[in-house]
């Protein structure tokens, strides 16, 4: 589910409205830990008051399940949607960079998509904030993690044509490494695109598995 933001006359950003992440419950309780258990369930319960508006309660959850390492990351994620919810958008980048560093510090497969939320919803804050460059490189980071997402790809070719038109529009001139910036990107949407053609052809073989994938 997405919005659509007027950010300029011409310039449309995608949103996810509800920036929620729960964590796949696939494993069998019996072989958990309670701590896993305990952790698991606040993130569910932050994510159930988050859902329903009631901030205080799920910074809450989310803080408490943040003192588990297994649901750090997702803790801090959460609370950086919580706050970006509340338009506290430094303190929700601020989240975001430390569910990151947590991610990076103990990756598992089972990060992957959360780490494309968060580069992904650090670019929109970028993006709204008029930081056009960085939300661009945000963007591209999300896809470097999964470049299927039509949404990022979308979104970096808002963000680098409104940097395009801001820099126009202060009469800036093009210079050398403006144009071999120009250059790599033409050169990341066709990589992009290949990719994606790719595995369009992969899974023309693949029977959709409406039970699989994380449950938002």
């Amino acid at each position: 589910m997405s919005k659509k933001i007027v950010l300029h006359q011409s310039f449309f950003l995608c949103h996810y409205v509800s920036p929620l992440f729960c964590v796949p419950l696939f494993f069998t309780l019996s072989i958990l830990s309670c701590s896993e258990i305990s952790g698991k369930l606040l993130i569910l319960e932050g994510n159930f008051y988050q859902k329903w508006g009631l901030s205080n309660q799920a910074i809450a959850a989310y803080i408490k399940a943040a003192s588990h390492p297994e649901t750090k990351a997702y803790a801090e994620f959460g609370l950086g949607s919580v706050y970006y919810s509340l338009d506290e958008w430094e303190a929700a980048l601020e989240r975001f960079e430390d569910a990151e560093t947590t991610v990076n510090n103990n990756f598992r497969q089972e990060y992957q998509e959360l780490l494309y939320r968060i580069r992904y919803n650090s670019g929109i804050i970028r993006f709204e904030t008029g930081q056009y460059d960085v939300a661009a490189a945000c963007f591209r980071h999300a896809l470097e993690v999964n470049p299927a997402h039509v949404e990022a790809k979308r979104n970096l070719e808002l963000s680098l044509a409104a940097h395009q038109h801001r820099e126009d529009s202060l009469g800036h001139n093009t210079g050398a490494g403006e144009i071999q910036d120009h250059l790599e990107t033409n050169a990341l949407f066709e990589y992009l695109r290949e990719k994606e053609s790719q595995q369009w052809k992969s899974r023309e073989w693949i029977v959709d598995d409406p039970e699989g994938g994380p449950d938002y």
